[in-house]
């Protein structure tokens, strides 16, 4: 597999923070987790991704994260979700030789998770979103980027997962 254009890849990271996938994988079993279980690990995360320098995060910027993180997997189902509602600050800037500019209002983790939903809005705009897609196993949840010529891939891998899920179907008709 390539690798991921660098605004897919941030985004991708960040919802992959939280990992459902609980298969058997080279004989090792995977645990689901959540990498950003703590304000600590959020700033560590935003820190690691350079959007914020060493600042306080709280609680409160922990759970706003979460929202985040929850609206964005949301949207990678491969099905229709309900919509999400969050309190972000955008500066617009309005320039006659370079149109309208949209930037995060502010400094610190607020303008790191609005800069988050701006990439997201971005890839939107250039017709990347929908190739973000929540794999449906119900053991994996793994979100991953679509690369397919006509994009319509269903499984994060389908040797893995399709094959897992369909292996199973077959043999509950056979029973």
């Amino acid at each position: 597999m390539t690798s991921l254009p660098t605004d897919v890849a941030l985004v991708h990271a960040f919802v992959n923070t939280l990992d459902l996938r609980e298969f058997r994988r080279h004989g090792e079993r995977l645990q689901p987790h959540d990498t950003l279980d703590s304000p600590t690990a959020l700033r560590d995360w935003l820190r690691d991704h350079d959007l914020i320098e060493n600042r306080q995060v709280t609680k409160a910027h922990l759970a706003q994260a979460l929202r985040l993180r929850t609206a964005f997997r949301n949207g990678t189902k491969q099905t229709p979700g309900e919509a999400t509602h969050l309190d972000l600050t955008l500066t617009v800037t309005v320039d006659p030789d370079s149109g309208v500019a949209l930037s995060p209002a502010g400094a610190g983790v607020e303008a790191a998770l609005t800069k988050l939903l701006l990439t997201a809005a971005d890839l939107t705009a250039r017709g990347r979103w929908t190739r973000l897609k929540m794999c449906p196993a119900d053991d994996c949840h793994w979100i991953f980027y679509d690369q397919s010529r006509p994009g319509r891939a269903r499984w994060c891998s389908p040797d893995r997962c399709g094959n897992r899920t369909k292996t199973r179907a077959y043999r509950e008709r056979r029973t």
